[in-house]
């Protein structure tokens, strides 16, 4: 009987504590594309986070949804990665060289980011959008 009553507080245990470390947060963010290419291209860069449990982008909005373990990434290296591939978002703007690289059906009319972009910003970088 003693056994089962430690083995039922070790199993509690290890559920509250697995439910308490995993702090799983969803955001929407803008993200520039045009096509299936940039969906399947925009959707792999999210999930190359291996802390990313989906990533969805909607063609039709441009919106790229996902959910994410927040004690382990967070929104900006998310986005990050997917401005790396080429796609703009919210809060960077991919290089012009990897923009330019890809193929023209995936090459949405850039918006101007200028005045978000920091004073000395390398277009030849992914820049950080204020």
């Amino acid at each position: 009987m003693n056994t089962i009553i430690k083995s039922g507080i070790l199993f509690l245990s290890i559920f509250l504590f697995s439910n308490f470390s995993a702090q799983t947060k969803s955001f929407k963010a803008r993200v520039e594309g045009n096509c299936g290419m940039c969906k399947e291209r925009i959707e792999t860069a999210a999930k190359s986070d291996k802390n990313v449990k989906s990533a969805d982008w909607s063609m039709s909005k441009k919106v790229l949804t996902v959910s994410y373990d927040a004690s382990k990434t967070d929104k900006k290296s998310i986005l990050k990665s997917v401005a790396d591939v080429g796609h703009d978002n919210e809060m960077f703007r991919a290089s012009d060289k990897v923009y330019d690289d890809l193929d023209a059906c995936c090459q949405y009319d850039r918006p101007d980011n200028s005045k978000k972009m920091t004073k000395n910003a390398d277009t030849k970088q992914v820049c950080e959008l204020k």
